[in-house]
């Protein structure tokens, strides 16, 4: 299997490692056992966190974004 490199990934993330980092894969790791239902939401702030924590820098560019949900309760 060849390894498949983006160019954007080349470009803006040449340092990153290709598997999880230990200590990130441990929190989520903990979410996971903590509660059962754990969603999309709450895995983002256990990595933003992290990022966080780590000094990683937000990008200088707006990120895509989830369309707004519409017609649910409580929203």
């Amino acid at each position: 299997m060849s390894e498949h490199r983006s160019p954007y990934r080349a470009r803006h993330m040449p340092k990153w490692p290709m598997t999880i980092p230990y200590d990130l894969r441990c929190k989520l790791e903990a979410l996971a056992e903590l509660r059962c239902h754990t969603g999309p939401q709450d895995q983002w702030l256990v990595i933003l966190e992290w990022l966080e924590a780590h000094g990683v820098p937000a990008p200088d560019y707006t990120l895509p974004m989830e369309p707004e949900r519409r017609g649910q309760s409580g929203h």
